[in-house]
């Protein structure tokens, strides 16, 4: 039996597929999802984002992840193979919160965490049983998960392969309003064993590691043992976090000395009223210079993640956001307009109140990456495109760049 695992790109906006020769970082689902197979079926992994897809291959069987954001590219890819009478099966985020949708374009839903209900799957394919829909009684344990098969991975496609992804958790207690992460692995916050992380990291020979959880500092008490037992591996790591754990400066210099060398932190806004506004109350605005100065001066870089779009933003919040991480001196910063993912409580709210542009905005393949997809914000949305491109681009400038590096956060930019 033949098995193809298929990651699918998205469009851009001006129409054509996204394709890069090399990527940073291979996803953990599908190697994960490879060891979860019996040993005797033949697995392949595609990451269309580096290569094209073959759709004259003959397989038995095509699997495909994907997040809301590139979900109408993966429609068109299983309705093409559907087309060759070729039987798929879709999991992932999007068509777990959207398995209505979904059951139109694949053969089978994998809905939620699929650590018991792909093997049950695969068994029940071979045996020549197909249900539309899988999903387990109850989120499953993360103890003695199998090693990750990323042997099956192209290393070509990945800049020098050293950074591998590694989850020790799933989980978040804090609920924001956009955010998918809760309905998706639930508020309880679930870890794997120690010893399993440890093993995993030891078996895969890593020595650059990613940690995916949603935050690695969300049990103070559990990360502190972790990070104990990462000391000895002597490896580097990124993970992210909030940026209130710096509250905690013995476990951020814990961090510091068991590897750590950056951290992707959700600052989202510089408004405690917009922050509010989603829920996201675990940041407290009138600390955050203090706690990025924490993280700087134990040498841990931040990524700083920002969304725009709150009811509350203004024209100028571009140019007020870009100031404040250029006088912070942050080497890194993400921006996103505030997006209302299906499920959330953004987008439930959104839709009652009328101002979704489109209830399935996520199947406009020509969507504006910069855009908004609501209406009701304080300022027109040509002017907020544009300026979150400005301000976006301008932070990664060459005369930025230059700026944060050679002169301390104190100074004052005009």
């Amino acid at each position: 039996m033949k098995k193809k695992l298929i990651g699918p790109t998205r469009y851009l906006e001006n129409g054509k597929l996204l394709k890069s020769k090399k990527l940073i970082i291979p996803s953990l689902t599908f190697p994960l999802l490879a060891a979860l197979t019996p040993a005797d079926i033949d697995v392949s992994i595609v990451n269309e984002i580096c290569e094209d897809i073959n759709f004259e291959e003959k397989v038995d069987l095509v699997g495909i992840t994907s997040y809301t954001i590139n979900i109408h590219r993966a429609y068109q890819i299983a309705d093409e193979f559907r087309k060759r009478n070729v039987p798929v099966v879709m999991g992932g985020i999007h068509v777990s919160m959207e398995p209505e949708e979904a059951k139109k374009h694949t053969d089978t839903i994998i809905i939620g965490e699929a650590e018991e209900t792909w093997p049950q799957f695969i068994n029940d394919f071979r045996n020549g049983i197909r249900k539309k829909f899988y999903k387990a009684e109850k989120r499953p344990s993360l103890a003695n998960l199998p090693i990750p098969r990323f042997s099956l991975m192209n290393k070509s496609h990945y800049v020098d392969y050293q950074l591998i992804p590694i989850q020790t958790a799933r989980g978040c207690p804090h609920s924001c309003d956009f955010c998918s992460v809760t309905r998706f692995s639930g508020r309880r916050y679930r870890p794997r064993p120690i010893s399993n992380v440890i093993n995993e990291i030891k078996s895969l020979g890593a020595k650059n590691c990613f940690f995916i959880d949603d935050n690695i500092f969300a049990s103070h008490s559990r990360a502190r043992e972790l990070l104990k037992e990462l000391i000895p591996l002597r490896i580097l790591w990124i993970g992210q976090a909030t940026i209130s754990a710096a509250e905690d400066r013995e476990l951020i210099e814990l961090a510091q000395k068991s590897g750590c060398i950056e951290l992707a932190l959700g600052l989202e806004s510089l408004s405690s009223k917009n922050l509010e506004s989603v829920g996201k109350t675990i940041n407290k605005v009138e600390h955050y210079e203090k706690n990025l100065k924490t993280y700087r001066k134990l040498g841990i870089r931040v990524a700083a993640s920002m969304m725009f779009g709150f009811d509350d933003d203004e024209s100028g919040v571009f140019k007020e956001t870009y100031h404040f991480l250029m006088k912070n001196r942050l080497p890194y910063t993400y921006w996103t307009a505030l997006c209302p993912y299906p499920e959330t409580p953004l987008y439930k709210r959104l839709k009652n109140q009328g101002r979704l542009k489109d209830a399935k905005w996520w199947l406009n393949r020509n969507r504006r990456i910069y855009g908004l997809e609501f209406t009701g914000i304080k300022m027109k949305e040509e002017v907020f495109s544009k300026n979150l491109y400005r301000y976006y681009r301008r932070f990664y400038s060459i005369r930025s760049i230059i700026t944060r590096a050679l002169f301390p956060p104190q100074r004052k930019w005009l």
